[in-house]
């Protein structure tokens, strides 16, 4: 298995900023903790979008995950915007968009 994990935002987009934290340091430090735990598998193999502090464009970091075959697409965000709960958008091939939210 293929497992390609973003870190949200990076580089000159900080993403949510408050009390003292950036959210592109916090999905940095929580995507290797995952990309870590998730190494330590038989047959899994971790590649990350960005190992260090640069702006990735939405569809750059698609095209990584394409072209490395990913079999999962995770991207690590830690919204600020308000609501609750755990948001997971699917696509499965066979139509243009489907999304799946959980709150």
């Amino acid at each position: 298995m293929k497992f390609v994990i973003d870190w949200g935002h990076g580089g000159s987009d900080p993403g949510a900023v408050g009390n003292g934290l950036r959210e592109k340091d916090l999905t940095m430090k929580i995507g290797k903790m995952i990309g870590d735990m998730l190494g330590e598998y038989e047959g899994v193999q971790v590649i990350y979008t960005r190992t260090d502090d640069r702006y990735l464009s939405l569809e750059e970091r698609a095209e990584i995950a394409n072209k490395a075959g990913a079999d999962f697409f995770l991207s690590v965000h830690i919204n600020a915007g308000g609501g609750t709960g755990f948001e997971s958008y699917v696509y499965n091939g066979n139509v243009s968009q489907a999304t799946i939210a959980y709150q």
